[in-house]
């Protein structure tokens, strides 16, 4: 299965390098599939409940974070600020 995950990833790296080497590009289309995604999801989730508000709330909360990290990193890759620099977050152990 880690081998799966990792050809997967390996697959995604050389297929988003083109994007890589023009960083406020991939920041700003980083941010454009947040937004889409999230307008989506907030969309599917007030037509599988029309009648009720609390799961498009808790929705559009769980998931604002996402949105305002996207908006975060094409800010500070604007700015040219190091923080953007740092494109996996993730610590492998």
């Amino acid at each position: 299965m880690n081998t799966i995950f990792r050809s997967a990833g390996q697959v995604s790296e050389k297929a988003l390098s083109p994007l890589k080497a023009q960083p406020l590009l991939y920041r700003a289309l980083q941010l454009v599939f947040a937004l889409a995604a999230y307008a989506g999801g907030v969309y599917l989730v007030d037509m599988a409940t029309p009648e009720a508000r609390l799961p498009v709330i808790l929705f559009a909360v769980y998931f604002l974070p996402a949105v305002l990290r996207a908006w975060l990193q094409f800010y500070w890759q604007l700015r040219g600020d190091s923080r953007a620099q740092d494109v996996n977050t993730h610590q492998s152990v």
